[in-house]
């Protein structure tokens, strides 16, 4: 259970700033060959301390540049992954969204499309964005039904991108406002 402060609430998962206290968590899911398999950092285990590096580095420095978030259970508050909206540029409007689902038990309960939806909501209606682009393989299929459930739309595709041993397709799929679904509340 976390003692963070919930910064946004759906009725599945609560979004709460990260905390270094998780890194060895982070790092154990970025670990499991099945978490990991649509990341684009496939080889990102590579050390504890890397990921402590990552964190202090990227997240506890990352300014105006990120925003980074935990995702846990509504009930009971259990961490179940993390989520950042990051290349925000504000003059532009723009952001790129991320996140991984990383307790497999949570997978196929609909956990990846609300956090995307209120991370989209977030990036609207809090940091005034006006359009958020994400990037996933075509082989992701679950990630790319929870995405498009969330309100994102495919806008293309690039061909022949490797991702460890196999080429696949990297789907590029954007959101703006007035399309976010997946939120119940």
């Amino acid at each position: 259970m976390s003692d963070a402060p919930v910064i946004i609430k759906g009725t599945k998962v609560a979004l709460t700033p990260q905390q270094r206290e998780n890194v060895p968590t982070y790092w154990k899911w970025i670990c499991d060959p099945e978490v990991n398999v649509g990341l684009t950092d496939i080889g990102a285990c590579v050390s504890i301390e890397n990921e402590y590096g990552r964190y202090d580095n990227n997240v506890a420095k990352a300014g105006g540049g990120s925003v980074n978030f935990d995702i846990h259970e509504v009930t009971g508050m259990r961490l179940v992954g993390d989520c950042a909206l990051f290349d925000i540029d504000h003059a532009a409007g723009t952001a790129e969204l991320g996140l991984i689902i990383g307790e497999k038990d949570c997978w196929n309960h609909g956990y990846a499309t609300e956090t995307v939806a209120l991370l989209a909501w977030y990036a609207f209606n809090v940091l005034g964005l006006s359009s958020v682009i994400l990037h996933v393989y075509d082989f992701n299929e679950r990630a790319v039904a929870a995405y498009r459930k969330a309100g994102f739309r495919e806008v293309g595709r690039r061909r022949g991108v490797r991702h460890g041993a196999r080429i696949a397709q990297e789907v590029i799929m954007d959101i703006v406002p007035g399309e976010i679904a997946g939120l119940t509340d």
